[in-house]
């Protein structure tokens, strides 16, 4: 009997980050998400992020990171929380950067997919870490920030 194996995609995300305002210098982790009842073994990323009233310097990057948790926040990339929050990147996996324009207010749009990075593991999550030299815009509804996560079964 012939196998098939099939992608399953979830629905699109809203991750929970506040990008808002975000310091040059500074990096934010979005809320950690649960895998462990679906076992999803990736996720397509996208990102809308929008420069502040500020320009940031041409060639400078907002850089995206992946953050993986086993069971505790004490063995998690960056120790990285359960929450939103502020976080000193050191140890996480670079996803990503946006080749930035010196444009205030511009959008600088994007995807990625994780699958290429091995699993996601039981709980993952993003982190934005802003490198601009200017802060990022002030209107979080300015900003989209979400995901599809995906698995595969044998049919």
């Amino acid at each position: 009997m012939a196998k098939n194996i099939i992608a399953l995609f979830d629905a699109w995300t809203s991750f929970t980050i506040t990008l808002a305002s975000l310091a040059s210098g500074s990096a934010r982790q979005a809320s950690m998400i649960d895998n462990t009842a679906l076992c999803r073994h990736g996720a397509v990323i996208y990102l809308d992020l929008m420069s502040g009233a500020s320009a940031p310097t041409a060639g400078a990057i907002y850089e995206v990171y992946l953050i993986r948790r086993t069971d505790t926040a004490t063995q998690a990339d960056d120790f990285a929380g359960d929450t939103d929050a502020g976080i000193t990147i050191e140890e996480a996996a670079f996803m990503w950067g946006f080749n930035l324009t010196n444009t205030t207010n511009k959008h600088f749009r994007g995807s990625f997919d994780t699958g290429g990075m091995g699993m996601l593991g039981d709980h993952w999550t993003i982190a934005v870490k802003n490198s601009s030299g200017q802060a990022l815009n002030g209107t979080e509804s300015n900003m989209v920030k979400k995901y599809q996560a995906y698995g595969y079964q044998i049919t």
